[in-house]
């Protein structure tokens, strides 16, 4: 009995204290200061700064956004204020609290009233209209009457006449207006109905709260710092790039397009930009051993293909036929590993699923050709998906909750560039000014797409990929008209040597430099090369030597890619244009005939 009675009275001073909290409990909003924005969520910090009493109080928070990911809620306090709890709670409400909201319904009541009065005056003039008609009718028909008994008077019919004509045009003239105004009104009415529907798109009739109990040891004023994290806010990156040939120079515009629509304004907070995964799991995943065994029958049906067709893939890049599905499925495990990793020990299983399936594709691969793939889509997929930067964008910014894209520079900053031209007849007749731009900034240029403008011009469409500090990385400013290339293939000859057939193949390139400056060129051509020993390529001739660059050299000659590295001197035109020809035979078996390896 004295322990049920213990309980009972410690559960009535546990609910009175409680509720006595409940009372007393301050309602804040606090004031947003910090945002960090990731990719696709955003940490967002309110900073409460109010008098507490000394002791145990409650504060309660309102107004979280809808976008809230409510177990990401955690307080924290500066100085000597402890924060002891935090809860989130949800409470239905009969109307939208929000001020923009309240304002917008005044706004829409005076609208509908102001249309109601008009619609009233409409209603009236109609009536007067129908009064004076019948008046004139009567008064017509009084006179009609006076007409068949032999008496008319002439002056009281003109009279009657002239003033039905007066009190229709005013009648008219006040119709017009009034019908102006309704019209008008109807549009105001049914832009701010649009307004209210958009403001109040995704948003229940709920308010979000944080519930927090601190203790101030001290009668003191407390500073807490609320944070929680958001969905419905992301950003991407966005270039402009400014060349200036005369400068050797490109001005780099670094740009964020941000999608923010968390339900909630950011005025005037310190903004950074964060391409990390935010996690709130403390754990790591648990790494399960891998047992494995032999089995009979084939293996999965994309290696299978792969060991079928092992001869014929060493003759395709990466990327083509049985290498194009190793390379989509590595992709697909990886993306979905990175995507369950920020879940950290919630995510185990899947995780360690993930883990069987990249681990599988390395020991059932087929051939050299297909681990170098492997090798090579995971260097590409941690250089493009791993690397982790944020940008600090300094000051006080502002980016209001809205459905539409907003922009903010990141950056902006000179670059050094040596531009050169570049033609590649066999492609297209068009020369490209193209520029090798270092990035001497010490920002990290994320992949993305760029505008480029020559000498303020806009001129097209690009894509960056991801350059870090002191890299350096190439961009196309568009078409330069002022120089041309021509291609012509002179001529052919065939003869015969021993049943082989033998062909001589002749070019001709003519390229006009209508500047009145140098310009540097490079020249890009190709010829047939081959691995079948039934065909022989050989005496390549030219009469200006290709490239000597070691890339070239290295990666493109081999399979007779043509490089010319070439300076046009000043307004070399038409009979001054510089002239590059280039020959090659073939020669193979009479009976077979040239086709592409594809």
């Amino acid at each position: 009995m004295k322990s049920q009675m213990l309980v009972s009275l410690l559960s009535v001073f546990i609910l009175a204290t409680f509720s006595l909290a409940e009372g007393d409990a301050s309602e804040v909003t606090g004031a947003i200061s910090n945002v960090i924005l990731y990719r696709g969520q955003a940490l967002v910090t309110r900073t409460i700064e109010l008098e507490l009493p000394t002791g145990g109080s409650q504060i309660i928070v309102q107004k979280l956004p809808n976008a809230i990911i409510s177990e990401t809620l955690y307080a924290q306090a500066l100085g000597n204020v402890t924060v002891t709890s935090v809860r989130y709670r949800e409470r239905a409400v009969k109307e939208d609290t929000r001020e923009e909201v309240k304002q917008l319904d005044a706004e829409i009541r005076e609208a509908e009233a102001l249309l109601r009065h008009a619609e009233a005056r409409m209603r009236l003039i109609h009536s007067h209209i129908r009064a004076l008609n019948k008046l004139v009718d009567f008064t017509v028909d009084a006179e009609r009457s006076d007409l068949n008994r032999g008496v008319l008077q002439f002056e009281p019919l003109q009279q009657l006449i002239e003033f039905k004509e007066s009190k229709h045009f005013e009648h008219n003239e006040e119709f017009m207006k009034v019908d102006d105004e309704i019209l008008e009104l109807k549009r105001q009415s049914e832009l701010l109905q649009r307004k209210r529907k958009k403001l109040k798109a995704g948003r229940s009739k709920t308010e979000r709260e944080a519930v927090l109990f601190v203790n101030n040891p001290k009668d003191n004023k407390a500073v807490i710092e609320l944070s929680y994290l958001v969905n419905k806010a992301s950003w991407l990156p966005q270039y402009n790039l400014r060349a200036k040939p005369d400068e050797s120079k490109v001005a780099v515009e670094y740009n964020a397009i941000i999608h923010q629509s968390s339900g909630e304004d950011w005025v005037d907070v310190a903004m950074s930009l964060s391409t990390a995964q935010p996690t709130t799991v403390a754990s790591p995943p648990t790494l399960e051993p891998l047992q494995v065994a032999v089995a009979a029958g084939k293996p999965r049906r994309w290696i299978s293909r792969m060991k079928e067709t092992a001869q014929v893939q060493e003759e395709l890049p990466p990327g083509k036929g049985v290498y194009r599905d190793l390379s989509e499925q590595f992709k697909k495990v990886q993306t979905d590993r990175r995507q369950m990793a920020r879940k950290g020990k919630t995510a185990e299983r899947a995780l360690n699923t993930a883990a069987l399936s990249s681990q599988m594709m390395e020991l059932q691969v087929a051939d050299k050709a297909g681990v170098q793939l492997i090798k090579q889509e995971a260097i590409r997929f941690a250089r493009t998906e791993g690397v982790s930067v944020t940008y600090d964008l300094g000051g006080s910014l502002s980016m209001p909750s809205r459905s539409d894209q907003q922009l903010l520079t990141i950056a902006a900053f000179e670059a050094k560039a040596d531009f050169l031209m570049i033609g590649t007849p066999l492609l297209t007749d068009y020369v490209y000014l193209q520029g090798d731009i270092v990035n001497d900034s010490n920002t990290i240029m994320l992949a993305g797409p760029a505008s480029m403008y020559r000498d303020g011009e806009f001129v097209g469409k690009g894509q960056l990929k991801m350059v870090t500090i002191g890299e350096k990385f190439t961009a196309g400013f568009g078409v330069d008209s002022q120089v041309q290339i021509s291609r012509e293939f002179k001529d052919k000859k065939v003869d015969t040597l021993w049943g082989n057939r033998v062909e001589k193949y002749n070019y001709r390139i003519a390229i006009d430099n209508y500047k009145n400056m140098p310009v540097k060129l490079r020249l890009l051509e190709r010829i047939p090369y081959t691995k079948d020993e039934e065909l022989e390529i050989t005496g390549f001739q030219t009469n200006v030597p290709l490239s000597t660059d070691a890339d070239y050299l290295r990666t493109e000659k081999d399979k007779a890619i043509l490089r010319w590295d070439l300076t046009l001197a000043p307004a070399t035109a038409e009979k001054k244009a510089t002239i590059i020809t280039y020959s090659y035979s073939m020669e193979y078996d009479n009976d077979m005939h040239i086709q592409p390896v594809r």
